[in-house]
């Protein structure tokens, strides 16, 4: 009987030391900020360095938001992809391999990611291996149209295959992402085609998400400097541009209404604001649209 109680003591032991293991991921990634709350005030909770908190959040300044994601750990480092650019095929466009993406494609071929959207239906930002990715505007093959089928038997119609995206109305309403006066309006600007709207606001001003959704894309694009790319339910994407620094990162999962970069001028534009689109299926869409008080 002692000797039974002596190996429960043991095992009691043992357990107790390896309840904590190293391995362990701790309960929190990330704090979100709360009203009356600074930078200041959230290092000393965590008992890590202003200057840590900054670098680990790609933030610019020690202004803090409502609802933001600070993480209290650094990203992951990320694995350097050398991509070896080559001229646009004949055919005008590219097969996907397996684990490309649209980032890796665009940068293959010397264009934006926002090319590789105009081009294609795409209906999500995801790439299954196999798809043909067109590269030259124009080269995209329509959509089929399906003639309407008579049956002798039952005489109903089949209806046609829509070409082209229409407005998706999301489920939700959209939040507004930024707090300004619209400057430039969706449509022709000089004789080039705008795809979104340009809200002006001063510089490190938040900008929200509009929509629940995955961050997409993180990073730089020609014209557009900072860039973060949401994707949302029902094939909609929305783009945030010319970001003083962008707030999220890539796989991230962020709330309607959540900070999630600062206004800028990064990119091609001549004042901090941020530009702002509305795309379904790649395709961009005016968004006063869809979007509340404007």
């Amino acid at each position: 009987m002692l000797f039974c109680w002596m190996i429960i003591a043991v095992f009691s032991t043992v357990f107790a030391l390896s309840s904590n293991p190293l391995y362990v991921t701790p309960s929190g990634d990330y704090h979100i900020v709360k009203k009356g709350e600074t930078l200041q005030s959230i290092a000393g909770q965590y008992s890590l360095s202003i200057e840590k908190i900054k670098l680990f959040n790609n933030m610019t300044s020690d202004r803090v938001f409502i609802g933001q994601k600070i993480f209290l750990y650094p990203h992951p480092a990320k694995k350097q992809e050398f991509v070896t650019q080559r001229k646009i095929p004949k055919k005008g466009y590219h097969l996907v391999k397996s684990k490309e993406s649209i980032h890796r494609i665009a940068k293959m071929y010397d264009l934006s990611v926002f090319d590789i959207l105009d081009y294609n239906n795409l209906n999500t930002y995801k790439l299954e291996p196999g798809r043909k990715i067109m590269l030259v505007a124009g080269k995209t093959k329509p959509v089929e149209v399906s003639k309407p089928i008579v049956k002798a038997t039952t005489q109903k119609t089949v209806k046609p295959i829509p070409t082209h995206p229409t407005i998706t109305k999301p489920k939700t309403k959209l939040a507004l992402p930024l707090n300004g006066e619209v400057t430039s309006e969706f449509g022709l600007r000089d004789g080039r085609p705008h795809k979104g709207i340009d809200i002006v606001s001063d510089k490190g001003n938040p900008i929200h998400a509009a929509l629940k959704g995955k961050v997409v894309y993180s990073g730089t694009q020609r014209g557009y400097g900072n860039v973060i790319i949401l994707e949302h339910d029902d094939y909609i994407m929305t783009v945030y541009a010319h970001n003083e620094a962008n707030l999220v990162r890539l796989g991230e999962i962020v709330n309607k209404g959540q900070p999630i970069a600062t206004v800028g001028q990064t990119g091609t534009a001549s004042a901090p604001h941020l530009h702002f689109e509305y795309r379904i299926k790649g395709k961009a869409i005016n968004p006063r649209e869809v979007l509340p008080g404007l």
